[in-house]
């Protein structure tokens, strides 16, 4: 049994929740009944007490009596008649002597004003009325207490207490009785609470539990999204998620498909070339021939390494970023003056011209630099060996694309909240409807001019795109300086803290 599942998470936030109301109303009806039972059994009392006053009189000595006491003693014992009291007390002008007209010689007192029991006569105006709780032979009874002030024929007021009582045990089973049933009643209605709960939520996970097969079904290769149709409104955002994350593993997967099978017809070509010319060369006894087709077998084995090895670069850069506790960083400008040099021969050997613009200046001359540890001039938040790789790759194809004699020039900028990287060159450059598909691997783009062939695998700006976007940045085309040639502008966020060392 799941002790995590929703249908005990849910009992277990409403199962108090409903024994704490239930407990509270039964509370509350109980007392409602309670005062409702205490105004009826008072009424009850007070009707007795009411004929009394109504038959008091004089008698022809002066005194104050009954006329009728035997015919209301009788009503009131008719109707339940055990443990019932009735008792009637005069108080002289005076105050100096009580008489008791009808029942016992003592009886309790009824309380003050204040609610406090007294020990004497009722003190208040004619028609005064009280009801008590007390204790009359060791049993429990309600007791009301009505006064009546009776004038004799001098003018004089007698205070008259007429008190009648009955036993409250009665009540209090019958509340009790009634407090029982009601409690009987809301547990039966929490426990078909507990069932509707139970049964409902098992009603209402019965899409998910089809869902569940469903997924289970499926072959490992079925990457379609799950049908939202059945599914209920609270879990549908949860499906949708499912299916964007299905949606991103089948384009994964596709770019994979096409990746290595992109991937294997470079690598397929060379090697075909490579093993004719060896048969060729195989074939031949002129030196010179064999020569000329080691030559060329070199040229393929050149370009296939530059192949696999931007191939290693593109998965590497395709990669998920990985959550580190200390952020790599590393200063731009000193990764693409680095990038510069390294590819100084390279544009020397096409007879180019390849500058670097310092981000602190064009007149700036790294040997002017203090010496120890430089201070960060561009600092990103970055691999420095992934950066040196998006540079690269792009200064790679600007030398590999801009004729004999051209100019390129790498300039790093520092602005407000990022860093750009501008490399431009005056080569054929790429046309504005062409410049989006210049991303795509293993796409080579007419150069612009009859005269050149290019060698390149198609790789560098994809190459590059997937380096940035790792990096929350962004590689953007553009023409070159006096619209001729291209620019290529590297944005990346601007780190706001930097480490003591950088990567």
């Amino acid at each position: 049994m799941n002790w995590r599942g929703l249908r005990w998470r849910l009992l277990w936030v409403l199962v108090p929740v409903l024994v704490g109301l239930f407990v509270f109303d039964s509370w509350r009806d109980s007392a409602s009944l309670r005062r409702e039972l205490d105004r009826a059994y008072d009424q009850s009392l007070l009707e007795p007490a009411q004929a009394l006053a109504d038959s008091l009189g004089w008698d022809e000595d002066g005194a104050v009596t009954l006329t009728a006491p035997f015919h209301i003693i009788s009503m009131f014992e008719a109707v339940n008649g055990q443990h019932k009291y009735l008792r009637v007390a005069m108080q002289a002008p005076d105050g100096s002597r009580q008489r008791v007209l009808m029942g016992a010689a003592s009886f309790p007192s009824p309380p003050d004003a204040a609610g406090q029991l007294s020990s004497g006569f009722m003190h208040g105006a004619d028609g005064d009325r009280r009801f008590y709780n007390a204790n009359v032979k060791g049993q429990p009874v309600r007791i009301a207490a009505l006064l009546r002030v009776v004038h004799d024929r001098d003018g004089q007021e007698w205070r008259v207490l007429i008190q009648t009582a009955q036993d409250t045990r009665r009540v209090s089973g019958v509340l009790q009785d009634l407090v029982w049933e009601t409690l009987w009643r809301d547990a039966r209605t929490l426990v078909v609470l507990i069932l509707v709960v139970w049964f409902g939520i098992g009603w209402g996970l019965r899409p998910l539990q089809a869902l569940r097969r469903t997924v289970r079904e499926r072959g490992s290769d079925d990457l379609q999204p799950l049908d939202t149709s059945h599914v209920p409104a609270e879990v549908r955002p949860l499906v949708d998620a499912m299916n964007e994350h299905l949606a991103q593993q089948r384009d994964a997967l596709q770019a994979q498909r096409q990746f290595l099978a992109d991937a294997s017809h470079q690598l397929r070509t060379p090697l075909a070339i490579m093993t004719t010319q060896a048969g060729y060369a195989l074939r031949e006894s002129d030196p010179a021939a064999i020569r000329a087709s080691l030559l060329s077998m070199r040229q393929q084995l050149q370009r296939s390494r530059r192949v696999a090895e931007q191939l290693l670069a593109l998965a590497n850069a395709s990669q998920p970023v990985q959550e580190a506790p200390q952020p790599p960083y590393c200063d731009a400008n000193a990764v693409a003056r680095e990038v510069v040099l390294a590819h100084l021969p390279l544009a020397l050997e096409k007879q180019q011209d390849l500058g670097f613009v310092d981000a602190r200046g064009e007149d700036f001359d790294p040997d002017d630099a203090l010496p120890g540890a430089p201070e960060p001039v561009a600092p990103v938040t970055a691999s420095g060996n992934a950066l040196y790789e998006l540079l690269a790759n792009i200064v790679h194809n600007a030398i590999l694309y801009t004729p004999a004699d051209g100019r390129i020039s790498v300039l790093v900028q520092v602005q407000a909240e990022q860093v750009q990287i501008l490399v431009q060159d005056n080569g054929p450059g790429i046309a504005v409807a062409d410049r989006e598909r210049a991303f795509a691997r293993f796409e080579r783009l007419p150069s612009g001019a009859a005269d050149m062939q290019t060698t390149g695998s198609g790789l560098g700006l994809a190459i590059a795109r997937a380096y940035a976007r790792r990096m929350h940045g962004e590689v953007l085309l553009a023409d070159g300086e006096g619209g001729r040639g291209l620019s290529v502008y590297i944005r990346l966020p601007l780190a706001q803290s930097v480490p003591e060392k950088l990567s």
